[in-house]
């Protein structure tokens, strides 16, 4: 586990509105952990982070005070989407190849339960209440599903057929509505939680693959890997408002706090970052066909995951205004 040579990179931008002239952004640290890192889950104290290894059955677990690796423990089988629940105590794991759903006690990591779903879980997402979870599964066929899971009992409790391959799911901050996109149709499904039942079905960009919501979740930003663009959803219009081009085969895409936009670009082995009305602020190089970014919860760092160098490159995230 090393540290890497820092750069150092500053971005100007004057946005109206919005609180940032200047954006420092430094390299600090890459850390090395399992096969294929792909998906992040930050703990819900901020002090620990948990990456999927998909090609190595694991968990890698870091301690986000020392940015060092703290513990490895075992996940299933090509552990892929993850989730913890909002009160810190379990962590929800899909297994790609077998179809299930590892429930893992967050303080000892063992193994608490499996869960069957359908063919091919890609991810999971928790209500804000921590009462259900959601599954999306790629399915062998050409349809695929969302699971609906009760977390008290660990039983798959219904599932809903929608669209082509579906990927990344998403839960509104009220816990009524859920998101999820299509990467072989194309297309964002809106369901109503409490109904379990479509609301309506929005046409994006080309192969979607990842989701983030704006600080007021009002808006829904989509990115598409095969046309190379963000799809901006209007949430309370239900309606794609704007795509933005952005670099190669955008994958992954997170939201800070204060609105400033990241998305990993792995065909480009970038991550860039935007302002809330999508003005480039700059991009930065991030290992081997990067995965996924999260945020730390004060704002200060970046985490992405680069697949084809097992590493977890870390970068400081500084507003010196």
């Amino acid at each position: 586990m090393g540290t890497s040579r820092s750069i150092r990179i500053v971005a100007l931008v004057t946005v109206a509105l919005f609180n940032l002239s200047a954006l420092y952004i430094s390299k600090v640290d890459q850390i090395k952990v399992g096969k294929a890192p792909h998906y992040l889950a930050i703990s819900p104290d901020g002090r620990s982070l948990f990456v999927t290894n998909f090609f190595s059955d694991e968990i890698s677990v870091i301690d986000l005070r020392t940015h060092k690796k703290e513990h490895t423990f075992y996940a299933g089988v090509q552990p892929l989407g993850i989730s913890i629940t909002p009160a810190g105590d379990r962590i929800l794991v899909t297994n790609m190849r077998n179809g299930l759903i590892k429930v893992i006690n967050a303080r000892t990591y063992e193994i608490m339960d499996d869960i069957k779903v359908g063919d091919m879980p890609s991810n999971i997402a928790i209500s804000p209440n921590g009462s259900e979870a959601f599954v999306t599964n790629y399915g062998r066929g050409a349809v695929g599903r969302v699971d609906f899971i009760d977390i008290a009992s660990q039983r798959d409790v219904d599932d809903l057929e929608i669209g082509i391959r579906p990927m990344a799911v998403v839960v509104s901050p009220q816990g009524d509505r859920l998101f999820v996109v299509c990467g072989g149709s194309n297309d964002l499904y809106v369901i109503d939680i409490t109904t379990r039942k479509v609301i309506t079905k929005i046409t994006i960009g080309q192969a979607p693959d990842g989701m983030a919501l704006s600080p007021d979740g009002n808006t829904l930003y989509i990115s598409n890997s095969g046309s190379n663009d963000i799809s901006i959803v209007d949430l309370i219009d239900l309606r794609e408002i704007r795509r933005v081009q952005v670099g190669s085969n955008p994958f992954s895409i997170a939201v800070s706090t204060d609105g400033t936009i990241f998305v990993v670009e792995t065909g480009s082995n970038q991550l860039s970052i935007f302002s809330p009305t999508w003005d480039k602020i700059t991009s930065v190089d991030v290992g081997k066909h990067p995965i996924d970014v999260a945020l730390s919860l004060d704002g200060r760092y970046a985490y992405v995951t680069a697949e084809l160098d097992n590493r977890l490159h870390v970068y400081s995230l500084d507003n010196p205004d």
